[in-house]
């Protein structure tokens, strides 16, 4: 320790000296480290653009394809058409932008309750007046019996997407109103929707099941409230709401509201149809089917004769003066064969639109310039 403090300038000199060899030892070796990583990343990258240059052969025997100025052309060019095809397909999918149906971005819980009791009552008394009917044991709520039957209450998430549901079902109520041909029976069953706002699966055929929300509420499947099973969503790509309209009427009024909405213009789809028979209570209700009328039920007499004639000529060439003074008109000689029944129609709806796209990120909540 004496030798080192005599030659203390001396040794920090050494020690000085060993470090800087250390560091300079390190330095070499991290710049030959990286001068290995630099020439594998450029061979890598000569070997990429040779095999650019080279070409990739798709298949057996193709000639390979290689990146030049006419295959870079050729692929923005593709690029394009996909583009176009794309936007083709988009304004497919929300058809005429005039005849969307959007929410109101304004509404709240407590305004759009409101609103849905006044839409409520206004499409019973629209259906009264026009001499429709509407079912006797669950008076339907067009979707919204959660909160019609519940003073005070109001969906308590997605005021907007609720509000368009009942701009949706307005438009459906409508159509299939003036659908029903004049003097003909209409009655509304119910207007069932798929219930967004409360983030539960309601398994379809299954009204009344409970279950909880995401919030840990309790909440309850409502009979005008179903999961759709078929439906136009695909994730990502396409968005839907689904509703459906259950009537009781004729083939023409089930084929006139489905014209009606496929040439209505909005961004609307028809995924299923199905068509049963109505039950007794309904038909009581809406009236008992018509009876043949007394011309109809004449006309078997008549029609037995008719096909005497044809087959015995003679009879009918002997007949003849007579027929000709006491024949019936061919209105009076029409025979009902089928009955005009009711049946019991379910028609399930789409309204698509296209998934809201998201803002990139770090751009949330930058003021627009």
């Amino acid at each position: 320790m004496n030798a080192f403090k005599k030659n203390l300038g001396f040794n920090l000199g050494l020690i000085v000296l060993g470090g800087a060899f250390v560091a300079g030892l390190v330095m070499a070796y991290l710049a030959y480290s990286g001068g290995v990583e630099t020439a594998e990343s450029l061979r890598r990258s000569t070997s990429t653009e040779a095999a650019l240059l080279g070409g990739h052969s798709f298949g057996p025997g193709e000639a390979p394809v290689s990146l030049n100025d006419d295959n870079v052309k050729a692929a923005h060019a593709d690029v394009a058409e996909l583009a176009k095809h794309r936007d083709s397909l988009r304004a497919a999918i929300t058809g005429n932008p005039d005849l969307a149906i959007p929410g109101r971005p304004t509404a709240n819980g407590t305004e759009l309750s409101a609103l849905l009791r006044e839409s409520v009552d206004g499409w019973r008394k629209q259906a009264t007046d026009q001499g429709v009917k509407l079912a006797p044991n669950e008076p339907t709520t067009f979707g919204f019996h959660r909160y019609y039957q519940n003073p005070g209450t109001g969906p308590k998430r997605d005021f907007q997407k609720v509000d368009q549901q009942r701009q949706i079902i307005d438009f459906l109520v409508r159509q299939l109103i003036e659908s029903r041909p004049a003097g003909s029976p209409l009655l509304i069953e119910s207007v069932d929707r798929e219930p967004i706002e409360t983030f539960v699966v309601i398994p379809d055929g299954r009204p009344g099941a409970g279950t909880f929300g995401p919030d840990g509420e309790a909440t309850r499947n409502e009979v005008d409230e179903f999961k759709p099973v078929r439906t136009l969503a695909r994730p990502g790509l396409v968005d839907a709401l689904s509703f459906r309209v259950r009537f009781v009427g004729h083939t023409a009024t089930l084929r006139t509201f489905v014209n009606k909405i496929r040439n209505s213009g909005r961004p609307v789809a028809v995924t299923s149809i199905d068509v049963g028979t109505t039950t007794p209570e309904f038909e009581k209700l809406m009236g008992s089917p018509a009876a043949a009328s007394p011309a109809a039920a004449a006309a078997p007499a008549a029609a037995g004769a008719a096909t005497l004639s044809f087959f015995d000529q003679a009879p009918a060439a002997a007949a003849a003066p007579a027929a000709a003074a006491t024949s019936a008109s061919p209105d009076e000689r029409r025979v009902t064969v089928v009955q005009r029944k009711l049946s019991a129609f379910v028609v399930q709806i789409d309204y698509l639109s296209l998934p809201e796209e998201k803002a990139p990120a770090g751009t949330e909540g930058e003021p627009k310039k």
